[in-house]
């Protein structure tokens, strides 16, 4: 038995996991203090599962050995901090409270709608309740830990794949045009310098915050005019986390105008005669740095609240992201000043933003060409 009631009327696991290579010994791991039988035998269960990795036909699936093997695959493909970071907060703040007591080899289609619709109700951790898009994510998740149990032959069929997304409420795209851009720049003191530089660089390149976040001199290259993103950064638990960029596509060169490059390059000056005392590698450091301290997305976040403040009345704050789409506006207007065709346009926006796909690209700023739907129309003059 490897359950046993002991003298003072606790109880006692005694698992044994084989015989040592080496010695010969029987292995064993023992646990007592257990007040009930049955909170013996779950314990026993768990570790069989989750250290030993015996799992039987009639064992409970749970939610958190689904969930560790979950953590091994991301382990084992490298996946990205963030990624981990935000799943983990998916199962500990959610998943792993509806599924507490839930033999996951048996949950179904229903029982999957159920946990949305809980979902729907349950308040966010950040006040208000989830939005559909949030949801959506965790269903994604929820959808990853039933594929993990089908790779380990527990189940033969993802509960989730006949459930569909929720909608999503479409976010109208805002942007700066070139002249509200040079208004919103002239807004910086000349201490908020670092601050300027980073959304210059937003501006001018059309990286993601994080993206920039993680520029060090290292990435700059000032005789050939260009910039290389290979890792993005992101502020969690009050730490900075330096990982690698959102998908493949994402690392990428992007060339910078002559007289942006001049600026860096007497900016790089000035930075290493601030911070000459405090490191002996230059080329290390985050390119906006004007003290031993690095800006962060928390940083930035809090001096727009201020920078907020002082906008003139007719500028409205937009999103650190719509920077991105500020840049892309830009070139879409230049690309059809220009006379070049939608497709060429397209393309090279693709590989200048680092999208996946470039039905990602035209879904997203198709709608930034007007004549579009007119041209369309156009076409049946001739029908």
């Amino acid at each position: 038995m490897t359950v046993t009631k002991q003298k003072n009327g606790k109880w006692l696991v005694d698992i044994s996991n084989g015989f040592s290579h080496l010695t010969g010994d029987r292995i064993r791991h023992r646990k007592g203090g257990f007040k009930t039988r049955k909170e013996a035998e779950q314990y026993e269960a768990d570790y069989k599962i989750n250290h030993l990795h015996q799992f039987k036909p009639k064992d409970r699936l749970s939610i958190g050995y689904l969930y560790s093997l979950v953590r091994q695959e991301d382990q084992l493909r490298g996946n990205k901090r963030g990624t981990v970071d935000t799943q983990e907060s998916y199962y500990t703040q959610y998943a792993s409270k509806f599924f507490a007591n839930a033999d996951m080899k048996l949950v179904t289609i229903n029982d999957i709608k159920d946990y949305r619709d809980w979902l729907i109700q349950t308040p966010s951790v950040k006040g208000g309740t989830l939005s559909n898009s949030h949801i959506n994510q965790q269903m994604i998740f929820i959808h990853k830990l039933f594929d993990v149990a089908i790779v380990k032959r527990f189940r033969t069929d993802n509960p989730c794949n006949g459930l569909k997304r929720l909608p999503e409420q479409h976010k109208e795209m805002s942007y700066y045009t070139p002249e509200q851009f040079k208004l919103f720049d002239s807004c910086f003191t000349k201490e908020e310098y670092p601050y300027q530089l980073l959304y210059r660089v937003l501006m001018f390149t059309g990286v993601r915050l994080g993206e920039a976040l993680a520029l060090t001199w290292e990435n700059v290259n000032l005789i050939e005019n260009y910039i290389n993103i290979v890792h993005s950064a992101y502020y969690r638990k009050n730490q900075v986390h330096i990982g690698t960029v959102k998908t493949t596509q994402s690392r990428r060169r992007i060339y910078i105008h002559s007289a942006f490059a001049n600026e860096l390059k007497q900016w790089k000056v000035q930075q290493e005669e601030l911070l000459s005392e405090f490191t002996d590698d230059p080329e290390s450091l985050q390119i906006f740095q004007d003290s031993p301290e690095s800006l962060t997305s928390s940083n930035v976040n809090n001096f727009k609240t201020r920078l907020k403040k002082r906008l003139p009345e007719n500028l409205k704050m937009i999103r650190n992201h719509d920077f991105r789409h500020s840049h892309a506006a830009f070139l879409i207007n230049q690309g059809l000043r220009n006379g070049e065709g939608k497709d060429y346009i397209f393309f090279t926006l693709m590989k200048r933003l680092g999208h996946s796909s470039i039905n990602t690209t035209i879904n997203v700023y198709s709608h930034l060409f007007p004549s579009q739907q007119k041209e369309v129309a156009n076409a049946f003059d001739n029908f």
